[in-house]
């Protein structure tokens, strides 16, 4: 095995499978006829007639020591062209993580050839983006939104292998900078550092428990319809709706509906009953969708964190109430009832939900993420107010219009779920065919824009199948599992309690520390500094903590800690005692937060 198939079967191990696959494509059928190397390892372009380094050795080693002096103590850092791969190999030891962006397969080919990187494949140190992938932004915002990234992201900036990228790439590392910074700001506002949404869902979703364990079990709902019919339409309350709805009660019979809460008095006004009506929300604002309706022939399928006054008011009916397929849900163990990705907006749990149940086109209709030529938000009827969005005073901005005619003005919660829908569709394409019949409102990609009547004459030429109601768990088995979650509860409390002991500890040598008017000796901060580590990584690795409630809080560490970094300080000793600073202002922070949700462990 040469070097190049070495570097490839590390892509083609889970690492960049989509990237591996490209290369193996090209050595099997192509050769490189732009670019080529020579013994001294720099890289002639043929379509410029120039070499990559003016001189090689001198260019790398200027590159080496100022990327080095620009991110001292940086966990990653992001660069631009692979080059002769020798940059690469010799910063990779200096940063946990280095991402690097190549447009040229070519290059990729002769630089993978020419340096053994396996190894830093293997183990994520160096990681490579394929420049012109189509789904690039759905790569890159699988990264950041990894922990360890994500808590870092404000000390992005992308940097360049070579004055040649400069040279010839301008546009393509401009294009790529923008599309960072875009899922950045998708990934930093996801994390909200304030955390007090993930705290009151959190409570919620432990309020909800008993409630769930009366529910329907998603488990049933799954052995008894899953992959039972091929043919779904996931119904949202844009203003695109209303245009559809007659079309949609004509074919009602040959789709399984899955409906937007918002969207359910449109249907019924239309005659048309829904099969599954969903419900995400944390405020109890939607109770006024579901008053006065009649659901007996519809399953209620409601997120783990919903309101828990709108679960009350609806436990008479089908409900089923799913959880999410995290951390913080899976480690109660009850398997009976999870799991799926609900996401963040109700169509986005339509579309999960689908996707579970094996269905194979699933087709969209009055998903608009955009306001319409009229300034609406919302379908006409819809119970809240047509112009409803207009009252959040959200940040608006234009985006590419459904069909790629033009523009359509968004607002940035749109933006921020269409980015996440794309993203959903992108990581789904081989289970189902996404189709967007919205025929207005905002493009989405990763589906097929085709017209309502067209999907229906194309695709909806069955009867879908009746299915009876899935029973509930006995009394007995739900008591039993009860039982057990409080027992796990019990011992979050008590792992909270030694943590916020151990923040407290912490923080009192912190605060002892820092009362000093004079710089204590650099031996002693080492001891300190390796203390906050060793208190960090406890936290880093528990299971309770890292469940994702307080992930804002840890998003809030990174940046305290990476505007210690941008200072680029020198001195050992300085930088030790600005980042003590830091994270004692961090550390009173994670504490507040730590409470909050001990608080929430103690109402069960």
């Amino acid at each position: 095995m040469n070097l190049l198939e070495k570097n490839i079967q590390a892509l083609l191990s889970g690492v960049n499978e989509p990237l591996g696959n490209k290369l193996l494509n090209f050595i099997q059928n192509k050769t490189c006829s732009r670019f080529n190397i020579d013994e001294n390892l720099n890289i002639y372009d043929k379509t410029h007639n120039v070499f990559m380094y003016e001189n090689l050795e001198e260019e790398i080693n200027f590159f080496y020591q100022s990327i080095l002096e620009k991110t001292p103590r940086y966990p990653f850092i992001c660069i631009y062209g692979i080059g002769n791969a020798l940059l690469i190999k010799n910063l990779s030891k200096h940063y946990k993580h280095l991402f690097v962006f190549e447009s040229e397969i070519e290059l990729f080919i002769l630089a993978l050839s020419t340096l053994d990187l396996s190894e830093e494949l293997k183990t994520y140190q160096v990681i490579l983006f394929d420049a012109t992938a189509k789904d690039l932004e759905i790569h890159i915002a699988m990264i950041f939104d990894q922990q360890s990234i994500l808590e870092y992201l404000s000390l992005y900036e992308i940097l360049i292998n070579a004055s040649y990228y400069l040279r010839f790439y301008e546009k393509q590392i401009l294009f790529l900078n923008e599309m960072c910074l875009k899922t950045i700001g998708v990934a930093v506002r996801n994390a909200n550092i304030s955390c007090s949404l993930p705290l009151l869902t959190y409570g919620q979703f432990l309020q909800n428990i008993p409630s769930m364990l009366e529910s329907i079990p998603f488990q049933r709902i799954l052995n008894e319809r899953k992959n039972k019919f091929e043919n779904a339409i996931v119904v949202s309350a844009g203003p695109s709706l209303t245009k559809q709805l007659s079309l949609l009660k004509a074919y009602q019979d040959k789709a399984v509906i899955f409906c937007a809460d918002g969207a359910l008095s449109m249907l019924e006004k239309e005659g048309i009953i829904p099969d599954y009506i969903l419900n995400i929300d944390f405020e109890d604002l939607p109770l006024v969708f579901f008053k006065n309706k009649n659901l007996q022939d519809s399953i209620l399928a409601f997120g783990c964190s919903t309101n828990p006054k709108l679960i009350h008011f609806l436990k008479n009916f089908h409900c089923v109430i799913v959880l999410r397929n995290k951390l913080l849900y899976q480690r109660f163990n009850l398997n009976d009832f999870g799991y799926i990705d609900t996401g963040t907006h109700v169509s986005h749990f339509s579309y999960t939900l689908a996707l579970a149940l094996g269905f194979k086109n699933i087709i969209m209709i009055g998903q608009d993420l955009a306001f319409d030529e009229e300034g609406n938000s919302h379908s006409k009827g819809f119970v809240l107010g047509e112009k409803i969005d207009h009252t959040l005073n959200m940040p608006t901005l234009k985006t590419q219009a459904y069909g790629g005619k033009g523009e359509v003005l968004t607002h940035i919660a749109w933006n921020d779920y269409r980015i996440k829908l794309e993203y959903l569709f992108a990581c789904n394409s081989k289970e189902a065919k996404f189709y967007n019949a919205t025929e207005g409102g905002a493009r989405i990609n990763f589906t097929e824009e085709l017209s309502f009547k067209e999907c229906c004459e194309k695709l909806l030429t069955k009867e879908k199948p009746k299915f009876d109601i899935p029973k509930s768990l006995t009394p007995n088995r739900s008591d039993k599992l009860l039982v057990k979650f409080k027992e796990k509860i019990q011992k979050d409390q008590e792992n909270a309690k030694r943590f916020l002991d151990d923040a407290l500890a912490l923080k009192q040598i912190l605060e002892n520390i820092l009362s000093k008017d004079f710089i204590l000796p650099l031996e002693f901060l080492e001891k300190v500094y390796q203390n906050i580590e060793n208190f960090n990584h406890s936290l880093d690795t528990d299971e309770f903590i890292q469940d994702e409630v307080l992930r804002g809080a840890f998003a809030y560490r990174g940046k305290l800690i990476s505007d210690v970094l941008k200072l680029h300080i020198q001195d050992k000793t300085h930088f030790i005692t600005a980042y003590i600073k830091a994270y004692h202002e961090w550390l009173l922070y994670f504490m507040e937060k730590l409470e909050q949700k001990y608080k929430s462990l103690s109402k069960v």
